[in-house]
């Protein structure tokens, strides 16, 4: 199809969508008896490609009858219309929408429906273009057809690629509301990178561990500067706490990536509960505090409490507490020192500097410290150290304290409660590092809170595994009898990284557990270690191998103690084998002799002839045309008939078999 009209490119003429292009076509409805602008009727063209003509695929205008508006916006929009038009009988809501034809007549959230564009006529769906394969380009032109029979202006051009991506950013949270009765969240991503997003889906999840649900209807995407703004905001019960996250749309409705998600509660952290009944007493063994329990609630996660000898300041965390708990005992205080304690309720947001409640008080003081512990013994139990040493025959002995460092010329720091009626202890802390050497010492205080010296030092490291981190994979590529394989180092993550261990495995990889060590589920997928020496390099040439075979590889992680990653995931290569290519450049054009073939002479040894293939439309199979020596590079098909779409390809026949047949060139001969 021929065009004489001026054409006016319009980048937003036409979108990708799963469904196929969408193409904007009018502003409103369109007929013969209700003209827009002198404009009865759209006639929608494409091409595919690189083909030089267009095709008509359809024509748009306003719906005939009632019924058949119906037929195109389904009950559902139907209703939309009716409830926000507060319009309840079919004759009169009928009438609105012939008498206001532009879309921009009604909310926007309908206005920027598929439902009305449809119903109205406004755009169309090309559900072929869908089944075209991904990164073919397509051409859409759209022509008015007027009221008075005269051509256009102009001629709207655009085009789409099959498969691409709306330009939008992932939204970055910014802010959060959060009162009693009231939620909400903002997100914001640059304007440059994300022009495609129009509005967005809000998504929420009630429990944790529970699926996330879409709130019906969407809210917008916000143009403010240079930012994109998305805001949310709902009304809920107090002390909830919900998840949230937003997935923005462009106007054809295709989703771009997800925002990060958050957390609100529907609380009000600037008014917490208070401890009540808070006292402090003293007792011989400390200072005993208590409270009464407070109400739990889902943002509530524990209670602070803070000790300093000044009731003005110089307040230090003693302790944190579950939210249940309603006493401790200060087993540290010095002998006749005033204490004062402040009492803060911890939540997940951040802390507040109001106490939740205060209290005070001291105890006696003796003179005489305890004796220094002797015997002490360090042996490992599991991956936690067991310590034990000899009792101290005291009759005021409190208990013990237990010291740990990392240097015996540094402090060392206390990492245990008061040790009472045993001689033992376990350190199981979760800080404890298998790579690292520990430094002990055990120390007796008395019910005065008066100390023995520090005992004699022990040094012993944990045995617990730290693991070094894997490599997140093997790239690389084949060549003939050989395959080039590297990785990413992550010496960075794990200074403590010394080497490689490479794996391979010419057969697919069985399914396979996850275990701690690498070696055990390398031997369980079916892969063989193929280095003897651990590696220090991150690449590899890997020359045990044969020509057009497929092997398997994956690479762990080796630390200085000798611990090995876990397996990296599994990269498939293939090598180089000897194949025929048909021609890299062919191209089929009609001329006044017929039908014009070329193709660029291909300098592969031992080739035969060329084989040129023709198929028409409805034919599943292409037909051979010709047998060709290997000197041709062109052809011209005499027997082309008029108005006939043809597809050409070529295939190279050699002594070692034939090549593949080329990519398709159609031609639309007339």
């Amino acid at each position: 199809m021929a065009f004489a009209q001026a054409m006016d490119y319009d980048d937003e003429l036409v979108r990708w969508t799963p469904q196929g292009s969408l193409i904007f076509v009018n502003e409103g409805a369109v007929s013969e008896d209700i003209p827009l602008d002198g404009v009865v009727q759209a006639v929608v063209y494409r091409r595919i490609g690189d083909n030089d003509s267009f095709e008509e695929i359809t024509r748009l205008e306003r719906a005939d009858s009632w019924d058949e508006f119906v037929e195109r916006a389904g009950m559902e929009l139907i209703q939309q219309l009716s409830e926000g038009l507060r319009i309840t009988e079919q004759e009169e809501l009928w009438s609105y929408i012939r008498e206001h034809p532009l879309i921009d007549h009604y909310d926007i959230n309908l206005a920027l429906d598929r439902r009305m564009w449809k119903a109205f006529g406004t755009a169309y769906t090309d559900n072929e273009s869908a089944e075209l394969r991904p990164g073919q380009e397509v051409t859409y032109r759209v022509r008015h057809v007027m009221e008075d029979g005269s051509p256009p202006d102009t001629l709207y051009h655009g085009t789409v690629v099959v498969g691409e991506k709306p330009v939008i950013e992932s939204p970055i949270l910014v802010d959060r509301l959060e009162r009693k009765n009231e939620v909400g969240a903002i997100w914001s991503s640059p304007l440059e990178g994300s022009h495609d997003a129009i509005f967005a889906h809000v998504y929420r999840q009630h429990e944790s561990g529970s699926e996330f649900e879409k709130i019906p209807g969407q809210i917008f995407a916000n143009r403010i500067d240079d930012r994109i703004v998305y805001r949310w905001r709902e009304s809920i019960e107090p002390g909830r706490a919900l998840r949230y996250y937003i997935r923005p749309l462009d106007i054809a409705g295709v989703p771009g990536p997800p925002s990060d998600t958050t957390t609100v509660i529907s609380a009000d952290f600037d008014n917490l509960p208070l401890l009540g009944n808070v006292s402090a007493t003293d007792t011989t063994d400390g200072i005993y505090l208590s409270w009464h329990e407070i109400d739990e609630r889902p943002y509530i996660t524990g209670i602070e409490i803070r000790r300093s000898r000044d009731a003005r300041s110089g307040y230090r965390i003693l302790d944190t507490l579950s939210v249940s708990a309603t006493e401790y005992f200060d087993y540290q205080a010095l002998p006749n020192t005033m204490y004062y304690y402040q009492f803060r309720v911890v939540t997940v947001r951040e802390a507040t500097e109001l106490p939740s409640g205060v209290a005070s008080a001291s105890y006696r003081n003796k003179n005489t410290p305890p004796s220094t512990p002797a015997g002490l013994t360090a042996e490992h139990e599991e991956e936690g150290v067991r310590l034990t040493w000899d009792s101290v025959h005291e009759p005021d002995l409190f208990g013990y304290y237990v010291y740990r460092g990392t240097s015996r010329h540094d402090s060392l720091a206390v990492v245990s409660r008061a040790i009472r009626d045993t001689t033992t202890f376990l350190d199981n802390s979760e800080e404890l590092d298998g790579r690292t050497n520990y430094v002990y010492a055990v120390q007796a205080v008395n019910v005065s809170d008066l100390r023995s010296e520090l005992s004699d030092k022990i040094v012993i490291r944990p045995n617990r595994l730290v693991q070094p981190p894997a490599p997140p994979g093997v790239q690389g590529y084949g060549e003939l009898n050989r395959i080039r394989l590297s990785w990413s180092g992550v010496q960075r993550q794990d200074p403590a990284v010394a080497g490689y261990h490479l794996y391979r495995s010419s057969e697919p990889v069985a399914n396979y557990r996850e275990s701690m060590k690498g070696a055990e589920m390398a031997k369980a997928a079916g892969l063989e270690r193929i280095n003897e020496e651990m590696l220090n390099s991150t690449h590899f040439d890997d020359l045990a191998v044969e020509s057009g075979a497929i092997y398997y590889y994956a690479v762990t992680s080796v630390d200085r103690f000798g611990v090995e990653s876990q397996l990296s995931s599994v990269s498939r290569f293939r090598t180089a084998s000897k194949v025929i290519l048909p021609p890299s450049q062919f191209s089929a054009r009609q001329t006044s002799f017929g039908v014009e073939l070329r193709w660029n002479e291909t300098q592969q040894q031992d080739i035969r002839e060329y084989r040129i293939y023709r198929r028409a439309r409805g034919e599943e199979s292409p037909t051979l045309l010709s047998d060709l020596p290997a000197s041709t590079t062109r052809y011209t098909d005499d027997t082309a008939v008029n108005g006939t779409v043809y597809w050409y390809s070529i295939q190279v026949s050699g002594e070692s078999g034939e090549s593949r047949r080329s990519t398709e060139r159609s031609v639309h001969f007339q």
